[in-house]
């Protein structure tokens, strides 16, 4: 239960604010007149944090070797979204943009905090698999362990 826990809820948490944030508090720069990169930086994360959100939701009712397939999809939409502000789509060039100031840092350091916790949770979700596989197998053997 606590590796199921550990394996979702980060996932959950960090997929939300990376969905929510471009939207409310990291939002992308509102003096364009037309949309610039910013604008479609925070869109395309907040559709990935959507995804990381759902595989989260989705690991808490998956087993153990399910929950390490979803935390490596994690890994990647957490890429992703490194990737979007950074080299895919970017933001505004100008330093003072808030863009570049909040939106930029705030994305980064969420992607690579849910990449720490889906490594993390991957580890903790291999050790109990190779636990619990070594123990099936002294049951059928009759050896104790």
């Amino acid at each position: 239960m606590k590796n199921k826990l550990f394996a979702s809820v980060p996932s959950i948490v960090f997929g939300a604010l990376i969905a929510v944030g471009p939207q409310t508090f990291a939002h992308a720069c509102l003096r364009h007149d037309t949309p610039g990169a910013c604008h479609y930086s925070a869109l395309a994360a907040t559709g990935v944090g959507v995804v990381i959100l759902v595989l989260g939701v989705a690991a808490l009712f998956a087993d153990a070797r399910v929950r390490i397939g979803l935390n490596v999809a994690v890994i990647a939409d957490a890429l992703l979204v490194l990737a979007v502000p950074t080299v895919l789509i970017g933001v505004c060039r100008g330093a003072m943009m808030h863009c570049r100031m909040v939106m930029l840092p705030t994305l980064v350091v969420l992607s690579v905090l849910t990449i720490v916790f889906a490594l993390i949770a991957i580890r903790l979700d291999a050790k109990a698999t190779q636990t619990a596989k070594a123990e099936s197998v002294s049951a059928e053997t009759g050896t104790a362990r």
